[in-house]
C-alpha cells in the first residue's frame, strides 16, 4: 500500500489554514502540521521532512513565503507551491527566480490544487532521477578522466567543464570561442582540426577526432573529442585525454618499424648466406667427387689387375675402401637431393597417397621376392600437396619399415589415416625393431642413427627429408615406437 504524501502548509490565517488542512486530507494527503511564519517553517521541514510545501506568500515574521522558499532550495530539496492573492508583476518575478513548483492563485478550487500538487509532485520525481543519472555521469567521467564540451553554432561559443578546460590547457576557462579553441591545438594538427570541426559544424554531423594540445610547459597531450549534434544548433560530447594510448602506439610504430627494418636486413642476409650455402655444397659435392670416384675406381681397378699380388687380408682392406668410398658417394647424393626437395617451390594440386605407396611397395617387393611381407596401403588417401615432395615422403618412410622389418619372418607394414581433432593424420606403421622413445629426439637429425650400421645400412638422413618436406607443407611429423614392438610414424600436411 503507497504511503500518503506529507505535505507542510504555511498559513498564516487560521481559518484558511483549516480549511486547506481538511481539503488535502480528504484528498488523501497527510498534513502533519501548519506553520505561521518563516523561521517555524523552515524548523518543521527540518524535523517532518515533508514531501511537499504549500507555501502562503505573505505570512508572520520576518521572511515571506518567497525568502523562505529561497531558503529551503539551499538547504532542502523540497518542491514548493505558493498560494497568494497578490498577482502584481514584482511579486511574480521574485517567485519566478526560485523556480517554484506552482503557483495559485486564491481562491481556487480543489481540482487545481489537486492537479498542481501531482504536477509538482511528477516534475520532482524527474529532476531527482535526472540529478542522480547527472550524478553516475559525472563520476563516470571522473573515472575516466573525461570532460564535457558544447559548441553552440549560432554564437560559435564553446562552453567546457573543468576537466575539459584543463584538458584543452584553458584551466579555469569555461567558454571560449572556437578561435580560442583552435589556438590550443598543435600547429601541425590545426589545419586539419579546423576543417574537419567547420565540416562538421556546417553539416551537423557528427565530430570524432584526436589531436594534440599545447600545454603550459609547451608539451604536446593528445585528446579525443567525441561529439554529436544536440537540439537547437547545438553539438555535445565529451573529451578524454589519451596521451599514454598515443604515445603507446607510436612507440609500438617505432619498434615496429625498427623491427621491419631488421627483419628485412637479416632476410636479406640470410638469403645470401643460403645462396652461397647452396653455392658451397654444390662446389664441395663436386670437388669431393672426383677423389672419391679415383679411389672408388683404382680400388676395384687394383683388385681387377692384381689379385695375384694382394693376399686376403689385403683384398679385404682395398674391398673395404672401396665400400667406404661408395658410402661416401650415397652421402653426397643423399644431401644434394634433400637441399634440392626443400629449395624447390611447391606445385600443389591433389596428391593420391594410396597409389604412390602401393606403387612403392611394389617396387620394395620385387626387389626382395624371397621375402614374406604384407603391406596393406588404405584407399582413397588423398591430400592436397606438392606431388614430388609427398612421394619423397613416402618413399623414405616406406623405405625405413622396409629396412627396420628384415629380421622378422613375416614384414607387415600399414599405411592408413586417421582424423585427431578434426586434422587428417596419416601414419606409416611396421613390426619391426623398434627403438627407445628415449632417444625419439635424435629421430630426425641429419646423420643421426639409432641402430648399429652394420645392423642396417643407410645414409641417416631420410627422416631429415621427411621432416623438412613435411615442415615445408605446414605440417608435423612424430613417431611412437617401442624395442622390438615396431613402429609408427604420423605426419600431417597443411597446405
Amino acid at each position: 500500500m503507497n504511503k500518503a504524501a506529507r505535505i507542510l502548509v504555511v498559513e498564516d490565517e487560521s481559518i484558511v489554514a483549516f480549511n486547506l488542512q481538511q481539503r488535502l486530507e480528504q484528498m488523501g494527503y497527510d498534513v502533519p502540521a501548519v506553520a505561521v511564519s518563516g523561521e517555524e517553517s523552515i524548523e518543521m521541514v527540518s524535523r517532518l521532512m515533508p514531501d511537499l510545501v504549500l507555501m502562503d506568500i505573505h505570512i508572520q515574521g520576518d521572511m515571506d513565503g518567497i525568502e523562505v522558499a529561497s531558503r529551503l532550495q539551499e538547504t532542502h530539496a523540497v518542491p514548493v507551491i505558493y498560494l497568494t492573492a497578490y498577482s502584481e508583476d514584482s511579486t511574480l518575478e521574485r517567485a519566478r527566480k526560485t523556480r517554484p513548483y506552482g503557483y495559485l492563485l486564491k481562491p481556487f478550487s480543489e481540482r487545481e490544487l489537486h492537479a498542481t500538487i501531482q504536477m509538482a509532485f511528477e516534475r520532482h520525481k524527474l529532476e531527482t532521477e535526472l540529478t542522480h543519472n547527472q550524478r553516475l555521469l559525472q563520476q563516470a567521467l571522473d573515472a575516466a578522466s573525461m570532460g564535457v564540451i558544447e559548441v553552440d553554432t549560432a554564437t560559435c561559443t564553446v562552453t567546457a567543464s573543468a576537466r575539459t578546460a584543463d584538458l584543452l590547457g584553458h584551466p579555469g576557462q569555461q567558454t571560449m570561442s572556437i578561435q580560442e579553441l583552435l589556438s590550443r591545438v598543435d600547429a601541425s594538427d590545426r589545419a586539419a582540426i579546423e576543417a574537419r570541426l567547420t565540416e562538421n559544424l556546417n553539416d551537423l554531423k557528427q565530430f570524432s577526432e584526436e589531436f594534440r594540445v599545447l600545454t603550459k610547459n609547451n608539451g604536446a597531450r593528445w585528446v579525443r573529442v567525441e561529439a554529436a549534434r544536440w537540439p537547437s544548433q547545438r553539438f555535445a560530447g565529451v573529451v578524454q585525454d589519451v596521451s599514454d594510448r598515443k604515445h603507446g602506439e607510436i612507440r609500438l610504430k617505432m619498434l615496429n618499424d625498427g623491427l621491419e627494418k631488421l627483419v628485412t636486413e637479416r632476410t636479406a642476409e640470410l638469403n645470401l648466406s643460403i645462396k652461397e650455402l647452396e653455392a658451397f655444397s654444390y662446389s664441395v659435392a663436386h670437388d669431393l667427387r672426383a677423389p672419391i670416384r679415383a679411389i672408388v675406381g683404382f680400388s676395384k681397378e687394383l683388385l681387377l689387375r692384381h689379385p695375384a699380388d694382394l693376399g686376403e687380408d689385403t683384398q679385404a682392406l682395398v674391398e673395404r675402401i672401396s665400400a667406404a668410398g661408395q658410402r661416401m658417394n650415397a652421402l653426397i647424393d643423399a644431401l644434394l637431393n634433400m637441399s634440392r626437395l626443400t629449395q624447390v617451390p611447391l606445385q600443389l594440386d591433389v596428391v593420391h597417397i594410396s597409389e604412390i605407396a602401393s606403387e612403392i611397395a611394389d617396387q620394395l617387393m620385387r626387389a626382395e621376392p624371397d621375402r614374406v611381407a604384407q603391406v596393406r596401403v588404405a584407399p582413397r588417401l588423398t591430400m592436397v600437396a606438392d606431388l614430388a615432395l609427398v612421394r619423397s615422403v613416402v618413399d623414405n618412410l616406406l623405405r625405413n619399415a622396409w629396412k627396420f622389418t628384415a629380421r622378422c619372418e613375416v614384414t607387415r607394414i600399414d599405411v592408413g589415416s586417421e582424423t585427431r581433432n578434426g586434422e587428417t593424420v596419416f601414419f606409416v606403421r611396421d613390426n619391426g625393431c623398434g627403438f627407445d622413445m628415449a632417444q625419439a629426439t635424435r629421430l630426425f637429425g641429419p646423420f643421426q642413427r639409432l641402430h648399429r650400421e652394420q645392423d642396417y645400412a643407410g645414409t641417416g638422413i631420410g627422416l631429415t627429408i621427411v621432416q623438412r618436406i613435411v615442415m615445408r607443407h605446414g605440417g608435423r611429423v612424430w613417431a611412437v615406437a617401442a624395442p622390438n614392438q615396431g613402429a609408427t610414424f604420423y605426419f600431417t600436411l597443411s597446405s
